[in-house]
Protein backbone atom coordinates (compact mmCIF):
# COMPACT_ATOMS: atom_id res chain seq x y z
CA UNK A 1 0.00 0.00 0.00
CA UNK A 2 1.31 3.45 -0.95
CA UNK A 3 1.95 5.99 1.77
CA UNK A 4 0.98 8.92 -0.48
CA UNK A 5 -2.43 8.35 -2.03
CA UNK A 6 -5.27 10.11 -3.87
CA UNK A 7 -8.24 10.86 -1.56
CA UNK A 8 -11.68 9.98 -2.88
CA UNK A 9 -15.14 11.48 -2.38
CA UNK A 10 -15.49 14.34 0.09
CA UNK A 11 -11.88 13.98 1.19
CA UNK A 12 -10.77 15.20 -2.24
CA UNK A 13 -12.09 18.67 -1.30
CA UNK A 14 -9.09 19.02 1.00
CA UNK A 15 -6.23 17.91 -1.20
CA UNK A 16 -5.35 16.01 -4.39
CA UNK A 17 -2.89 13.84 -2.42
CA UNK A 18 -2.62 12.79 1.22
CA UNK A 19 -0.31 11.06 3.67
CA UNK A 20 -1.27 9.54 7.02
CA UNK A 21 1.70 9.34 9.38
CA UNK A 22 -0.25 7.51 12.10
CA UNK A 23 -2.87 4.76 11.83
CA UNK A 24 -5.35 2.84 13.92
CA UNK A 25 -6.34 5.61 16.30
CA UNK A 26 -6.00 9.15 17.61
CA UNK A 27 -5.62 10.41 21.15
CA UNK A 28 -7.77 13.49 20.48
CA UNK A 29 -10.85 11.27 20.97
CA UNK A 30 -13.24 13.55 19.05
CA UNK A 31 -16.76 12.23 19.51
CA UNK A 32 -17.77 13.32 15.99
CA UNK A 33 -14.79 11.63 14.28
CA UNK A 34 -15.71 9.70 11.11
CA UNK A 35 -12.69 7.40 11.43
CA UNK A 36 -14.14 5.41 14.31
CA UNK A 37 -17.13 4.55 12.12
CA UNK A 38 -15.28 3.50 9.00
CA UNK A 39 -12.75 1.46 10.99
CA UNK A 40 -15.58 -0.73 12.36
CA UNK A 41 -14.42 -0.96 15.93
CA UNK A 42 -10.72 -1.01 15.13
CA UNK A 43 -10.16 2.63 16.11
CA UNK A 44 -8.55 3.41 19.45
CA UNK A 45 -7.08 6.34 21.38
CA UNK A 46 -3.55 4.97 20.81
CA UNK A 47 -2.29 5.96 17.33
CA UNK A 48 0.23 3.67 15.68
CA UNK A 49 3.30 5.30 14.09
CA UNK A 50 3.69 4.17 10.48
CA UNK A 51 6.82 2.89 8.81
CA UNK A 52 7.86 5.72 6.44
CA UNK A 53 10.83 4.04 4.78
CA UNK A 54 9.09 4.06 1.39
CA UNK A 55 8.28 7.76 1.60
CA UNK A 56 11.54 8.85 -0.05
CA UNK A 57 10.70 7.05 -3.28
CA UNK A 58 7.08 8.25 -3.30
CA UNK A 59 7.97 11.85 -2.47
CA UNK A 60 10.28 11.96 -5.48
CA UNK A 61 7.27 11.29 -7.72
CA UNK A 62 4.67 13.49 -6.01
CA UNK A 63 3.89 16.70 -7.87
CA UNK A 64 0.59 17.82 -6.37
CA UNK A 65 -0.24 19.06 -2.86
CA UNK A 66 -0.02 16.45 -0.08
CA UNK A 67 -2.21 16.76 3.03
CA UNK A 68 -1.14 15.55 6.47
CA UNK A 69 -3.43 13.87 7.55
CA UNK A 70 -6.92 12.38 7.17
CA UNK A 71 -6.53 9.39 9.49
CA UNK A 72 -5.40 10.50 12.95
CA UNK A 73 -3.94 13.93 13.65
CA UNK A 74 -0.37 14.70 12.57
CA UNK A 75 0.10 16.56 15.87
CA UNK A 76 -1.74 14.29 18.25
CA UNK A 77 0.10 14.06 21.56
CA UNK A 78 1.78 10.85 20.35
CA UNK A 79 3.86 13.02 17.99
CA UNK A 80 5.90 14.30 20.92
CA UNK A 81 7.09 10.70 21.42
CA UNK A 82 7.29 9.24 17.92
CA UNK A 83 8.05 12.32 15.75
CA UNK A 84 6.62 10.65 12.64
CA UNK A 85 5.21 13.93 11.34
CA UNK A 86 8.61 15.56 11.69
CA UNK A 87 10.19 12.61 9.89
CA UNK A 88 7.68 12.89 7.04
CA UNK A 89 8.09 16.67 6.77
CA UNK A 90 11.84 16.30 6.51
CA UNK A 91 11.51 13.93 3.55
CA UNK A 92 8.81 15.98 1.80
CA UNK A 93 10.78 19.18 2.23
CA UNK A 94 13.96 17.61 0.83
CA UNK A 95 12.05 16.76 -2.36
CA UNK A 96 10.38 20.17 -2.63
CA UNK A 97 6.86 18.75 -2.26
CA UNK A 98 3.81 20.97 -1.77
CA UNK A 99 2.46 20.22 1.71
CA UNK A 100 -0.67 21.23 3.63
CA UNK A 101 -0.93 20.31 7.31
CA UNK A 102 -4.26 20.18 9.17
CA UNK A 103 -4.30 19.68 12.93
CA UNK A 104 -6.19 20.14 16.19
CA UNK A 105 -2.91 19.85 18.08
CA UNK A 106 -2.49 23.60 18.55
CA UNK A 107 0.99 24.81 19.42
CA UNK A 108 2.49 21.31 19.13
CA UNK A 109 3.05 22.10 15.46
CA UNK A 110 5.46 24.87 16.45
CA UNK A 111 8.00 22.15 17.29
CA UNK A 112 8.54 22.00 13.51
CA UNK A 113 8.62 25.73 12.84
CA UNK A 114 12.23 25.43 11.69
CA UNK A 115 11.10 23.03 8.94
CA UNK A 116 8.31 25.33 7.76
CA UNK A 117 10.75 28.20 7.33
CA UNK A 118 12.49 28.33 3.97
CA UNK A 119 10.31 25.66 2.34
CA UNK A 120 10.85 25.47 -1.42
CA UNK A 121 8.87 28.32 -3.09
CA UNK A 122 6.85 28.69 0.12
CA UNK A 123 4.72 25.69 -0.84
CA UNK A 124 3.77 24.71 2.70
CA UNK A 125 0.78 25.82 4.74
CA UNK A 126 -0.33 24.94 8.26
CA UNK A 127 -4.00 24.75 9.17
CA UNK A 128 -6.15 24.24 12.23
CA UNK A 129 -9.55 22.61 12.46
CA UNK A 130 -11.64 25.20 14.33
CA UNK A 131 -14.84 23.87 15.86
CA UNK A 132 -15.65 25.78 19.05
CA UNK A 133 -14.67 29.06 20.65
CA UNK A 134 -15.61 27.80 24.12
CA UNK A 135 -13.19 25.57 26.01
CA UNK A 136 -16.16 23.93 27.72
CA UNK A 137 -17.74 22.80 24.46
CA UNK A 138 -14.37 21.73 23.10
CA UNK A 139 -13.67 19.53 26.12
CA UNK A 140 -17.09 17.93 25.70
CA UNK A 141 -16.72 17.06 22.02
CA UNK A 142 -12.94 16.72 21.51
CA UNK A 143 -11.43 16.04 24.94
CA UNK A 144 -7.89 15.22 23.80
CA UNK A 145 -7.48 18.02 21.26
CA UNK A 146 -5.79 21.33 21.97
CA UNK A 147 -7.89 24.06 23.55
CA UNK A 148 -9.41 26.54 21.04
CA UNK A 149 -7.23 29.30 22.48
CA UNK A 150 -4.13 27.18 21.94
CA UNK A 151 -5.08 26.61 18.29
CA UNK A 152 -5.54 30.34 17.78
CA UNK A 153 -2.18 30.96 19.43
CA UNK A 154 -0.51 28.51 17.05
CA UNK A 155 -2.04 30.31 14.07
CA UNK A 156 -0.93 33.64 15.51
CA UNK A 157 2.66 32.52 15.89
CA UNK A 158 2.76 30.87 12.47
CA UNK A 159 1.32 33.99 10.85
CA UNK A 160 3.82 36.21 12.64
CA UNK A 161 6.61 33.95 11.38
CA UNK A 162 5.47 34.41 7.78
CA UNK A 163 4.08 30.87 7.34
CA UNK A 164 0.90 30.46 5.27
CA UNK A 165 -2.07 29.58 7.50
CA UNK A 166 -5.52 28.18 6.87
CA UNK A 167 -8.50 26.91 8.84
CA UNK A 168 -11.10 24.20 8.34
CA UNK A 169 -14.49 25.15 9.78
CA UNK A 170 -16.04 21.72 10.08
CA UNK A 171 -17.91 20.14 11.76
CA UNK A 172 -20.22 23.02 12.60
CA UNK A 173 -22.03 21.68 15.66
CA UNK A 174 -23.01 24.98 17.27
CA UNK A 175 -23.11 27.67 14.54
CA UNK A 176 -22.61 30.57 16.96
CA UNK A 177 -19.45 28.89 18.24
CA UNK A 178 -18.11 28.38 14.73
CA UNK A 179 -18.80 32.01 13.84
CA UNK A 180 -17.09 33.16 17.04
CA UNK A 181 -13.94 31.14 16.35
CA UNK A 182 -13.84 32.41 12.75
CA UNK A 183 -13.97 35.97 14.06
CA UNK A 184 -11.25 35.27 16.62
CA UNK A 185 -8.97 33.71 14.01
CA UNK A 186 -9.37 36.26 11.20
CA UNK A 187 -6.20 38.27 12.00
CA UNK A 188 -4.04 35.13 11.73
CA UNK A 189 -5.60 33.00 8.98
CA UNK A 190 -4.98 33.44 5.25
CA UNK A 191 -7.66 31.08 3.93
CA UNK A 192 -10.73 29.13 5.07
CA UNK A 193 -12.57 25.98 4.08
CA UNK A 194 -16.14 26.09 5.45
CA UNK A 195 -18.43 23.08 5.68
CA UNK A 196 -21.23 21.81 7.87
CA UNK A 197 -21.97 18.90 10.23
CA UNK A 198 -22.45 15.55 8.54
CA UNK A 199 -23.18 11.99 9.69
CA UNK A 200 -25.42 13.14 12.57
CA UNK A 201 -29.21 13.56 12.53
CA UNK A 202 -28.98 16.52 14.90
CA UNK A 203 -27.52 18.60 12.09
CA UNK A 204 -30.96 18.79 10.45
CA UNK A 205 -32.06 21.27 13.15
CA UNK A 206 -29.46 23.83 12.05
CA UNK A 207 -30.32 26.70 9.70
CA UNK A 208 -27.51 26.10 7.22
CA UNK A 209 -28.53 28.99 4.98
CA UNK A 210 -28.14 31.44 7.85
CA UNK A 211 -24.84 29.98 8.99
CA UNK A 212 -23.48 29.78 5.45
CA UNK A 213 -24.23 33.41 4.59
CA UNK A 214 -22.96 34.69 7.96
CA UNK A 215 -19.68 32.79 7.69
CA UNK A 216 -19.05 33.70 4.06
CA UNK A 217 -19.84 37.38 4.63
CA UNK A 218 -17.49 37.50 7.63
CA UNK A 219 -14.62 35.86 5.75
CA UNK A 220 -15.16 37.97 2.63
CA UNK A 221 -15.20 41.18 4.66
CA UNK A 222 -11.72 40.31 5.94
CA UNK A 223 -10.51 39.71 2.36
CA UNK A 224 -9.49 36.12 3.06
CA UNK A 225 -9.41 33.28 0.54
CA UNK A 226 -12.39 30.95 0.82
CA UNK A 227 -13.67 27.58 -0.32
CA UNK A 228 -17.23 26.54 0.54
CA UNK A 229 -17.56 22.77 0.71
CA UNK A 230 -19.96 20.89 -1.54
CA UNK A 231 -22.36 19.88 1.26
CA UNK A 232 -22.89 23.53 2.24
CA UNK A 233 -23.14 24.98 -1.27
CA UNK A 234 -26.84 24.08 -1.86
CA UNK A 235 -27.91 26.38 1.00
CA UNK A 236 -26.89 29.53 -0.90
CA UNK A 237 -28.98 31.40 -3.44
CA UNK A 238 -27.84 30.86 -7.04
CA UNK A 239 -24.96 33.16 -7.91
CA UNK A 240 -24.16 34.09 -4.29
CA UNK A 241 -20.89 32.16 -4.28
CA UNK A 242 -18.17 33.00 -6.77
CA UNK A 243 -16.53 30.47 -9.06
CA UNK A 244 -13.39 30.57 -6.92
CA UNK A 245 -15.38 29.96 -3.72
CA UNK A 246 -16.76 26.68 -5.09
CA UNK A 247 -13.59 25.40 -6.77
CA UNK A 248 -11.66 22.71 -4.92
CA UNK A 249 -8.47 24.02 -6.51
CA UNK A 250 -8.79 27.54 -5.06
CA UNK A 251 -6.79 26.83 -1.91
CA UNK A 252 -4.52 24.11 -3.33
CA UNK A 253 -0.82 24.96 -3.30
CA UNK A 254 0.96 25.10 -6.68
CA UNK A 255 2.38 21.87 -8.07
CA UNK A 256 6.06 21.13 -7.72
CA UNK A 257 7.76 21.81 -11.03
CA UNK A 258 11.39 20.97 -10.38
CA UNK A 259 13.04 17.64 -9.96
CA UNK A 260 14.52 16.59 -6.62
CA UNK A 261 15.83 19.53 -4.59
CA UNK A 262 17.93 18.89 -1.51
CA UNK A 263 17.99 21.44 1.33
Amino acid sequence: MSLIYEPKGKAREYSPLALNVYSGGCDHQCTYCYCSGIMRGGWSDAPNPRNLLALTKEAAQARRQILLSFMSDPYCSAERTHRKTREALGVLRSYGCSVAVLTKGGTRCLDDLNLFHGWQDGRVKIGATLTFNSSVHSRQWEPGAADPGDRIDALRQLHAAGIKTWASIEPVIIPSESLAIIEASLPYVDAYKVGRWNHDKRSSAIDWSEFGKSSVDMIRSACKQLYVKIDLQPYFEPGYLTAEEISMETLTLPDRQQERILV
